[in-house]
């Protein structure tokens, strides 16, 4: 980027957009070529993995999903039957996004400009691309079927049926055991509608503890036989299993509408129906269309034989949203999860320059039905078996799907070192944390920045930064530095930097921004402006551009929410993604608070849970779910700011933010001298984080931060305490955490009531200042 200082208006908000640079060299690091990929159907699993496994330098990868936890159809049955927990039902794409060292958004692409080869998604800023993958599914095809949007069930998007069928299945039990009788109609005759009856009805039966009495299943079909696309032999079985089991198969009934309890036919027959399922053909959405992509007769993308789309070279399409010219095929997962292998290799070969390999997908395919009764169906043009051998083996083939994209192989981390520079104890230590986590697990370790402020003398420091400085570094470690202004007010100024931690740059910058007013909030002053620092790796003009572009915008978000102005900033060529901010805060005298400060018989109050440390490590090594990893980003982008106002009010004696050191690092900068008491049951902690912990999974500063147990003791000598994963949560490094304060007993209570009223639903009481103050600065756990 060329050396400039150049501010735009963004918004209501001025914002500076690119800032000075540097020299650069192109490094394994560097993208030229930016891949987006659209959705995370299952052909998308093959694709991630091909990456993770062999990775392709210089190629940056985001993958843009509505849905992070990708359910498997294939288990469907079985977990509505009750034999297949739901849990195991999805697929995380959260760790295989990991391992493909690919960028993950959570959102929905709903529009495209071909043109400028740009993405647009709802509230977020667009993404441009230089080549697309869309696998985007289908959803059955309800605009034949008047009021079936409001009164029927879909059974695509699975994610979301799986909620409407629990409610279905509450009814119809409910209903049962009542005494009542209860009608499920499920319009559709293909192999969906036949596994759904089955183990709609083995489900409700069980559940009820009945024989099914007063349970009613129909299948309503506008096809003249059930399962028109197999063979006779199927046919036949099929038709003659749904008559044992009293499900009633309703063909050559063509549905014309549905109301809130009946189903209306084109024959003029009416059916009543306490529930509603359409399991009909496929359509997609209409944005791939209407921005241009050829479609093919049936009204899905039309693509080649490479799987490129027929009008667009650059775009690329696989699954149930594509349709392979003058080879149709059904719309089932068994050819979408055939599409997989044969994408990935072409979307590498595409990236690259290279010829692109045929794809020509089988004429008829392994078809294996779930009968919900502990047997299975499997067919092939004329072949046909049925039996519990069936349904071991499917379910044999289900569970080996799931284990291939859940348990991922573990990929060597390069440590490069000549042999013979460290001795074997650093070495080990080297490759142990060779993984560096970003956010405050990146930081400099506090024992190495003490041992570098005692190295300087006082005369060194006094000559390069005046006196004034000097008793700072010495003695005052605050979060910010003071310099008084005119008009009777305080100047706070204060800089963090972050290295990423999540591959969205704009989710990363929001995260950010709020960590770094975290130290201007915990002094309890008022952010008032800002400068930026962005650090990005060297790469191609435009996606330098686009990367710089979601850094900032989401930068000023997070800004105008705090009223804050980003005046201007600088920027960088790095080996990694990184950002931060120089905050300039404002605060009347005698309103500030300091981190020392403390009176016996406070009571320290924690903002926010801990825990976002071991999860972020265990995110990097892909062993942490989307749930988890959600529920900590969400709380990073908790702002310190109502935290800060109510301590404030509270009459907090004491303040600081929990950040890099951790709570045990950062409340020993807290206490001057003698004991405080930490009460470490009551300190609340994000959801996973202790299973990471006891798994062995921190964060590559958390030894670091270990040393500060020397000024800790158990009370009562219970040292089984000392490593267990409570006790190690104490060290865990927090990016974006909260503030701990130190507030009069008789304001606790009503300072923690106002925490929680404001939205802090973890905020609580850790601890106490007990009146201890002879002897060194110490923790007593208790």
């Amino acid at each position: 980027l060329p050396e400039c200082f150049a501010v735009t208006r963004i918004g209501t908000h001025t914002a500076l957009a690119f800032f000075g640079g540097g020299q650069g060299r192109l490094s394994e690091r560097s993208r030229v070529k930016h891949r987006l990929l659209a959705a995370g159907g299952q052909s998308r699993l093959a694709v991630l993995r091909r990456l993770g496994m062999r990775p392709v330098p210089g190629l940056m990868v985001t993958l843009v999903s509505r849905d992070i936890l990708v359910p498997y159809s294939g288990v469907l049955p079985a977990c509505i039957a009750g034999g297949f927990p739901l849990e195991d039902v999805f697929i995380d794409l959260r760790p295989l996004a990991r391992f493909a060292g690919a960028r993950l958004i959570e959102a929905e692409i709903d529009a495209l400009d071909l043109e400028s080869r740009t993405a647009f998604l709802p509230g977020r800023p667009e993404l441009r691309f230089d080549l697309l993958s869309l696998n985007i599914g289908s959803a059955p095809d309800t605009s034949s079927i008047p009021g079936a949007g409001e009164h029927a069930v879909s059974v695509k998007p699975i994610s979301d049926f799986l909620g409407a069928w629990e409610r279905l299945r509450q009814q119809a039990v409910a209903n049962l055991q009542q005494g009542r009788g209860y009608q499920l109609a499920i319009i559709g005759g293909g192999p969906a509608s036949v596994e759904l009856a089955c183990a709609a009805r083995t489900r409700i039966r069980k559940d009820s503890g009945s024989d099914g009495e007063g349970l009613v299943i129909r299948i309503v079909s506008a096809a003249g036989r059930i399962l028109s696309t197999h063979n006779e032999r199927v046919q036949n079985f099929i038709s003659a299993e749904l008559r044992r089991k009293n499900i009633e198969a309703l063909t050559e009934h063509q549905v014309t509408r549905v109301t809130a309890n009946r189903v209306f036919c084109s024959n003029g027959e009416e059916l009543e129906a306490d529930g509603i399922v359409i399991a009909t053909g496929a359509a997609m959405p209409a944005w791939p269309g209407q921005a241009g992509l050829a479609t093919s007769e049936d009204g899905f993308l039309e693509v080649d034989q490479h799987l490129r789309s027929t009008s667009h070279e650059f775009v690329f399409a696989a699954g149930d949203a594509a349709t392979i010219k003058g080879l149709k095929r059904p719309k089932s997962g068994v050819y979408a999860v055939r599409h997989g292998k044969p994408l990935a290799a072409n979307l590498i070969r595409c990236a690259t320059g290279r010829r692109l390999t045929r794809f020509t997908p089988q004429r008829n395919a392994l078809a294996m039905l779930n009968l919900g009764d502990g047997r299975a169906l499997a067919s092939r043009s004329q072949w046909f078996f049925q039996g519990a051998s069936m349904w071991r083996t499917k379910d044999w083939i289900d569970r080996r799907f799931l284990r291939k994209y859940r348990d991922l192989p573990t990929m060597p981390e390069q440590l490069a070192i000549t042999p013979g520079l460290a001795s074997g104890k650093e070495e080990r230590e080297l490759r142990e944390h060779a993984l560096r986590c970003g956010g405050c697990g990146a930081k400099v370790a506090g024992s190495i920045l003490q041992d570098v402020l005692e190295s300087i003398s006082a005369a060194a420091i006094s000559a390069t930064a005046g006196s004034a400085a000097t008793g700072n570094i010495a003695s005052n470690i605050e979060d910010a530095v003071l310099a008084p202004v005119p008009a009777g007010h305080e100047l706070w100024q204060s800089i963090d930097l972050l290295k990423a931690f999540i591959d969205d740059p704009w989710l990363f910058a929001k995260i950010a921004t709020l960590h770094c007013l975290g130290d201007i909030h915990a002094m309890g002053a008022r952010p008032a402006s800002a400068l930026a620092l962005a650090g990005v790796p060297f790469a191609s003009r435009s996606i330098t551009r686009t990367v710089m572009r979601e850094l900032m915008l989401g930068c000023v978000e997070a800004l105008a929410e705090e009223d804050c102005r980003l005046l201007g900033g600088h920027s960088a060529e790095t080996g990694e993604l990184q950002f931060g901010l120089s905050v300039n805060g404002h605060a009347k005298p005698g309103e500030s608070l300091r981190k020392q400060g403390m009176k016996a018989g406070d009571a320290l109050i924690l903002s926010k849970p801990l825990g976002t440390g071991a999860l972020l490590a265990a995110d990097m090594r892909h062993q942490a779910g989307h749930s988890l990893i959600d529920r900590a980003l969400q709380q990073m982008l908790v702002s310190n700011r109502d935290a800060a106002r109510i301590f404030r009010e509270h009459q907090a004696n004491a303040c600081t933010d929990i950040t890099g050191f951790g709570l045990a690092g950062h409340l020993l900068e807290m206490v001057t001298a003698g004991t405080v008491e930490l009460q470490l049951d009551a300190v609340p902690v994000l959801g996973g984080a202790l299973e990471c912990l006891e798994r062995g999974i921190s964060s590559s500063l958390h030894s670091d931060n270990r040393l500060a147990e020397r000024h800790i003791s158990v009370r009562g000598g219970d040292d089984k305490l000392r490593g267990s994963a409570r006790y190690e949560i104490l060290f865990d490094p927090q990016t974006a955490g909260g503030l701990l304060a130190a507030v009069p007993e008789s304001q606790a209570e009503a300072c923690l009531a106002a925490l929680r009223d404001a939205g802090l639903e973890h905020a609580a009481v850790v601890g106490q200042a007990s009146g201890d103050s002879n002897g060194p600065a110490r923790i007593a756990l208790r």
